[in-house]
C-alpha cells in the first residue's frame, strides 16, 4: 500500500499555513482510473485552502474591530478615565482594619498615604494572604520580609514602599503596558508625589469593550 504525502503552502496576510494532505493510493488488485485518485485529492486540497483563507480572512476582521474599537482611547490621557479620590489607607491604620477594607471590597490594590496626603506605598491580595496563611506557606518561602509582616501592627509595616506609579497625563497605551509588564490589576496615578486617581485593568476593558460596540453601530448604520 502506497502513501502519499502532499504539503499545502498557503499565505494569508503574510502568515504561511503548513497543512499535510495525507492521500492512500490504490490496492493493485482494484481497477480503475489511475488519475482519478490524485484529481480528487487535488479537489480536497483546494477545498481545503478555501476553508482556510475564508476563516483567516473572518480572524482579519475580528482582529480589525478590535484595532478600532481600542485605536481611539488608547491615547485618552489617564485623567479621563480614572477613578478619583480612590479608597485609601493611612500608614497606622491597624493591619486588622486593612484586613477588614478588603473583606468588605472587591479590591486588588489599597493605596497607603502618609499624614501629607503623599502616596506612602501599596497593599495589594498577594500581601493580605501572605499574612493571613503564613502558617501554610512552604518553609522555602519563609523570609525576613514574611516575617516581619506577619508581626505588623499597621498598614505602613505591611506595605510595599516605593510602589509603581503612573502620572496624571499619561495615555491608556502608557498604563496598559506597565500593567502588562509588571502585571499589575491596577495602578496609582500620582502627580507632584500626592495620590489622585487609581486605574485598573477592569476600567481599561470597559472602555475598549464600550468603543467597540460604539463603532459596531456605526457600522449597521453605514456611517
Amino acid at each position: 500500500m502506497n502513501r502519499k504525502n502532499q504539503n499545502i503552502k498557503i499565505a494569508v496576510g503574510g502568515v504561511f499555513i503548513l497543512a499535510k494532505s495525507f492521500t492512500q493510493g490504490k490496492t493493485s488488485g482494484k481497477k480503475g482510473n489511475d488519475n482519478e485518485e490524485p484529481e480528487k485529492n487535488f479537489r480536497k486540497g483546494n477545498e481545503f485552502s478555501e476553508a482556510v483563507q475564508g476563516s483567516s480572512q473572518g480572524s482579519e476582521a475580528f482582529f480589525e474591530s478590535i484595532v478600532r474599537g481600542s485605536e481611539g482611547c488608547l491615547w485618552m490621557t489617564i485623567e479621563e478615565l480614572m477613578t478619583r479620590d480612590p479608597v485609601t489607607v493611612n500608614e497606622d491604620t491597624p493591619t486588622e482594619e486593612v484586613f477588614s477594607v478588603f473583606a468588605k471590597n472587591p479590591y486588588h490594590t489599597l493605596p497607603v498615604v502618609n499624614k501629607k496626603g503623599e502616596l506612602a506605598g501599596v497593599i495589594d491580595l498577594d500581601i493580605i494572604l501572605e499574612v493571613l496563611l503564613l502558617c501554610l506557606m512552604p518553609r522555602e518561602r519563609h523570609t525576613p520580609l514574611t516575617a516581619r509582616r506577619s508581626l505588623g501592627e499597621n498598614a505602613k509595616e505591611i506595605m510595599i514602599t516605593h510602589p509603581v506609579t503612573i502620572s496624571l497625563k499619561s495615555t491608556l497605551k502608557d498604563a496598559s503596558d506597565l500593567m502588562m509588564k509588571h502585571r499589575f490589576d491596577q495602578i496609582c496615578v500620582s502627580e507632584a508625589g500626592k495620590l489622585v486617581g487609581i486605574l485598573s485593568k477592569r476600567d481599561l476593558v470597559e472602555e475598549i469593550c464600550r468603543r467597540r460596540k460604539k463603532e459596531g453601530k456605526k457600522e449597521d448604520a453605514g456611517l
